[in-house]
C-alpha cells in the first residue's frame, strides 16, 4: 500500500482530508509529519520541501494544495525525479466574491456619508484569466458596465475589451487581476493613478507588488481616488499604524480572498485527486 505524507495541512479538518483521501485515494495511507522516507507523495500548500525531503521523495510526487509554486525547487525536484502539480482556480469564486464586496464597502464606508450606489457604475477589470473573469460577471449582474483590459482576450468576455488608457480614464472602480511578475511589478505607478476617472476606487486582491503603494497613498489623500479595496498589501500584514486604516473609503482585509470553506475543500480534494493521477501516470495539473 502507497504512503501519502501531509507535510501542510491543506487547511480543513484532519476528519475531511481523510474523508477525501478514502474517497480519491482508497488503496493508499496517510501520516502527517515532515519525514517523507518510505512515502510515495506528500501535500503541501506554502511549506518548501528542503533538499533532505526531496532526496527522500526520490522518484515520488510533490502535490501543492495551491496556485502558486514559486517556493517549490521545481528543478531540483526534475533533478530527483519528482512529479510536481498544483491546484489552479480553486479559488476563483472566492476571491471575485470578495472584489465585489470590497467594493461595496468602501462605496459605503460610513466615514464617507453618503455614500454610493455600485448600480450603473462603469467597473475597469484588469487581467482577465479567471478570477477577472468571474469578477465581471458578479459586476455585470449588478447592472455594472464592464471594460476589460488583458493580453489575452477572451471569448464570452462580458463587457468591452479596451486601451488601458480608457479604461483608467472612464471606470469607477478598477479591480487587478494580474499574476505578480517582472513586467507587471508596480502596474499602478505614478503615471497609471494619475489617468484614473478622479473619484474612483482602487481594488486589489491579487498581489500587493502590483500597487505603488505610496503612490496610492497620494492620490488618496489629495483626493484623486475616492477609496480602495485592499485584500493584497506591502507587508502583508499591514502594520496597525499605517496610515491607510485611517483613510475614509479604504476598506483592507488581511489576504483572506482564498480563505474560504468553498476553497479549501476543493484544493484539497483537488491536491488528492493530483496524486491519484500521478499514481496512473497520467499528468494532471503538472507544473513540473
Amino acid at each position: 500500500m502507497k504512503k501519502l505524507l501531509i507535510l501542510q495541512d491543506p487547511g480543513v479538518s484532519v476528519e475531511r482530508t481523510l474523508a477525501a483521501a478514502a474517497r480519491e485515494l482508497p488503496d493508499w495511507t496517510l501520516s502527517h509529519g515532515d519525514e517523507p522516507d518510505g512515502h510515495s507523495a506528500l501535500v503541501t500548500v506554502m511549506q518548501p520541501v528542503n533538499s533532505r525531503q526531496m532526496k527522500a521523495l526520490k522518484g515520488g510526487m510533490i502535490s501543492l494544495a495551491f496556485t502558486g509554486y514559486d517556493h517549490i525547487d521545481v528543478e531540483a525536484a526534475r533533478e530527483h525525479g519528482i512529479a510536481v502539480s498544483n491546484v489552479p482556480g480553486y479559488s476563483t469564486n472566492s476571491v471575485a466574491e470578495l472584489s465585489l464586496a470590497l467594493t461595496i464597502l468602501s462605496m459605503r464606508d460610513t466615514r464617507s456619508i453618503p455614500g454610493k450606489e455600485l448600480h450603473g457604475k462603469t467597473v475597469g477589470i484588469i487581467g482577465t484569466g479567471s478570477i477577472g473573469f468571474m469578477a465581471a460577471s458578479l459586476f455585470k449582474a449588478a447592472s455594472c458596465e464592464i471594460l476589460g483590459w488583458s493580453r489575452t482576450e477572451r471569448p464570452g468576455f462580458p463587457g468591452r475589451y479596451t486601451e488601458l488608457s480608457h479604461l483608467l480614464n472612464n471606470s469607477d472602480v478598477v479591480s487587478l487581476h494580474l499574476s505578480l511578475s517582472e513586467e507587471t511589478e508596480l502596474f499602478m505607478n505614478a503615471e497609471r493613478f494619475s489617468m484614473m476617472k478622479r473619484g474612483s476606487i482602487l481594488i486589489n486582491t491579487a498581489r500587493g507588488g502590483l500597487v505603488d503603494q505610496t503612490k496610492l497613498q497620494e492620490n488618496l489623500l489629495s483626493g484623486h481616488l475616492g477609496g480602495a479595496g485592499l485584500d493584497a498589501t506591502t507587508p502583508e500584514p499591514l502594520p496597525p499604524d499605517n496610515i491607510l486604516y485611517r483613510i475614509p473609503g479604504v476598506v483592507i482585509t488581511p489576504h483572506v480572498g482564498f480563505n474560504t470553506t468553498e476553497a479549501l475543500e476543493r484544493r484539497t480534494v483537488e491536491a488528492l485527486k493530483n496524486v491519484a493521477a500521478w499514481s496512473r501516470g497520467e499528468r494532471r495539473n503538472r507544473v513540473d
